[in-house]
């Protein structure tokens, strides 16, 4: 299989980029920077086999993901899945009296919105992939309600973050056509600006979809045992690892399972 990995020179993204390398997939990988790789061991075969490709590209400028979604698919075997795992890197993050905020405020919510406009979807040659996109567990209503007592004034420290994370699930409920709790009220609009929904086509577009909502982070060992669910309740924390693990050993190999959905996991 093919895969498109937008946001995927650390972390989740990388992590989950590996498995899928390891398996003998083909990555294509969409950095702003394609030298983030030299030096780095664990890439280099893959890099030396060309089952990792680097394309130059940045998702926060639409027409530089035009581009990756061009060059992604011009190889004669189009993308089967596209992984979305964008985050706030030092420099886009900085602590406050009021908790984690973010430079800016809508980067995650910005990078989605412009990876989904940007793709191709006039093209009668390039099929509309499978799209895997990475939140936050605890951040709807439902999920915060489950969460442990004691986590809960740490994840008030998280309000921007999380903003941010609403805006990306108000995208994907709108381009997939998911019963939403926003179609009333949505996120402010230094998230998503007034006539956000003229950026793609009409709700329901996109047809294959799976959204992630990981517990809190942690750099813990992989362990390959982890809950995963619609609600969970207790959900303190997963390790980047395990959520790699899981995408790359269950969601992907099981796209009937979890195509549609938006599924929690944790330790």
């Amino acid at each position: 299989m093919k895969f498109l990995a937008i946001g995927a020179s650390r972390n989740i993204g990388y992590l989950t980029a590996l498995h899928l390398l390891q398996q003998g997939h083909h990555v294509a990988f969409v950095l702003r920077n394609t030298s983030t790789f030299i030096g780095n061991a664990e890439m280099k075969p893959f890099l030396e086999s060309g089952s990792a490709q680097l394309i130059q590209g940045d998702a926060l400028d639409v027409g530089s993901m035009r581009s990756a979604w061009i060059e992604a698919n011009s190889t004669g075997e189009p993308v089967d899945v596209a992984i979305f795992t964008v985050g706030a890197g030092p420099a886009q993050a900085t602590f406050t009296f009021k908790g984690l905020v973010l430079d800016p405020p809508n980067l995650c919510t910005s990078a989605l919105l412009n990876t989904l406009s940007s793709f191709p979807f006039d093209s009668a040659t390039i099929k509309q992939p499978r799209f895997i996109v990475i939140t936050s567990n605890g951040v709807m209503k439902d999920t915060h309600s489950a969460l442990p007592l004691t986590l809960r004034p740490f994840y008030a420290m998280l309000d921007g973050p999380h903003a941010d994370k609403i805006g990306m699930e108000k995208v994907i409920h709108h381009s997939a056509g998911w019963t939403s709790p926003w179609d009333e009220q949505g996120p402010s609009e230094k998230i998503l600006a007034p006539g956000w929904e003229s950026n793609v086509p009409d709700r329901g577009w996109l047809k294959h979809v799976t959204i992630v909502r990981p517990a809190v982070l942690t750099n813990g060992k992989m362990t390959g045992k982890y809950r995963v669910g619609d609600l969970l309740h207790g959900a303190f924390r997963i390790s980047r690892q395990d959520v790699a693990h899981f995408i790359a050993n269950d969601v992907i190999p099981n796209p009937v399972k979890y195509d549609g959905k938006a599924v929690s996991v944790a330790h």
